[in-house]
């Protein structure tokens, strides 16, 4: 207990300083302005990309669940998506949107070890398509990517993520990976539980790569329609072009730095790096926090829809 309040004031701490800054950074006038003259298309349109991203993101899902038993209508998983989401937006205190998806989907069988082993290989996979997408168009911004500290420091922490993934693969099967996870050695004392548990998920896929393989391959998919495409009709709605290679080479940068567990459901992090990572385009900042501000709210307006669907699953579960 000690630990997570630890760990959750840490977090408070960190979202309060990030939201400090931008608090100082921004000219909320200017933002308020922006904000009263979005075009209702453009917020229509919003909701149709972000709606077929999360169709996808459940399909991937589901390859992953059907791998382990778990067999579902993909418009179950598409719910249960999209509930997560509404627990991750409005009860990130009590319990998480994973924890959530992981119990519904495994409840009817009694699978409830194989249904989240599913949910976190979908965590992982949607993890490892960001990096994979930024490093991608990252090398087609080299030039510009590489003048900019911040950029290149945190593409280097990315490529060394996935490096780190090949190495596994290739290895796999070499024994330290089984002794490390299956016994208390010396080497696992001083290896976090978070790493251990990710090694242990990746080794029940070793001899089924094909289904991660297509888990990254929806994931980057996501990644171009439910991560790019939506924020990219954002800043269309607020006026403002960014150059497309610039653009690509930093959304899903933020992706991975806002999946970075140091803040509450990212509050903070994620504007700082939208602030900071466009302005070394010569986006502004209030055109940018507008963005994210918007993104923000209209996702949560979104999951909002998914509450008849957590209540009548609360009442069941009672």
């Amino acid at each position: 207990m000690v630990k997570k309040i630890t760990n959750f004031l840490f977090k408070a701490l960190v979202s309060l300083g990030f939201l400090a800054w931008i608090i100082f950074k921004v000219n909320w006038h200017e933002v308020f302005f922006l904000l009263k003259g979005v075009e209702v298309q453009y917020i229509v349109i919003y909701f149709i990309v972000l709606v077929t991203g999360i169709a996808i993101s459940a399909y991937k899902w589901k390859i992953l669940a059907n791998f382990k038993g778990i067999e579902l209508p993909l418009f179950d998983f598409f719910k249960l998506y999209l509930t997560g989401t509404f627990v991750n937006n409005f009860m990130p205190s009590f319990i998480g949107g994973d924890t959530y998806r992981a119990y519904q989907a495994g409840k009817r069988d009694g699978k409830y070890s194989q249904s989240a082993s599913a949910v976190v290989m979908d965590r992982l996979t949607g993890l490892f398509g960001a990096m994979l997408l930024t490093m991608i168009f990252s090398l087609m911004n080299l030039r510009v990517v590489g003048e900019k500290h911040i950029l290149s420091v945190l593409n280097i922490v990315v490529v060394g993520c996935v490096a780190s993934v090949f190495l596994f693969f290739v290895s796999r099967h070499a024994a330290f990976w089984k002794k490390l996870t299956k016994h208390k050695t010396k080497v696992s004392e001083y290896v976090p539980d978070k790493i251990l548990n990710f090694i242990s998920e990746l080794a029940h896929y070793q001899h089924e790569t094909g289904v991660l393989l297509q888990a990254v391959g929806w994931s980057c998919l996501f990644g171009i329609v439910g991560l790019a495409t939506t924020n990219y009709v954002l800043f269309l709605a607020l006026g403002t072009k960014v150059n497309l290679i610039d653009y690509l080479s930093v959304i899903f940068l933020i992706s991975f730095v806002s999946a970075l567990p140091i803040s509450i459901n990212n509050i903070g992090v994620k504007e700082w790096a939208y602030v900071t990572f466009f302005g070394f385009f010569g986006v502004g900042s209030s055109i940018v926090i507008t963005v994210a501000i918007l993104s923000r709210f209209l996702q949560m307006l979104l999951s909002f829809f998914a509450l008849p669907i957590y209540l009548k699953g609360r009442k069941y579960s009672i």
